[in-house]
């Protein structure tokens, strides 16, 4: 059975925000661009996301709270 993880519209919009802040021009992010990681928190109510960045480790919860 596959785990699917869907983003609202909220979620995607601080994503955006998020990958523009953490663009890092001229920085050898690889082939693909994978300095990113997002982090699902399955639990009893919903789940929670987070996104970080691998360049400058910064991490920030983007959940919306407003579907649990």
């Amino acid at each position: 059975m596959a785990t699917e993880f869907k983003l609202t519209d909220k979620e995607e919009k601080r994503v955006k925000a998020f990958l523009e802040e953490h663009s890092h021009k001229g920085m050898n992010k690889g082939a693909i661009g994978g300095h990113i990681d997002y982090i699902f928190t399955p639990n009893s109510l919903f789940r929670g996301l987070s996104i970080k960045c691998n360049i400058c480790k910064e991490e920030k919860n983007i959940t919306d709270y407003s579907v649990w």
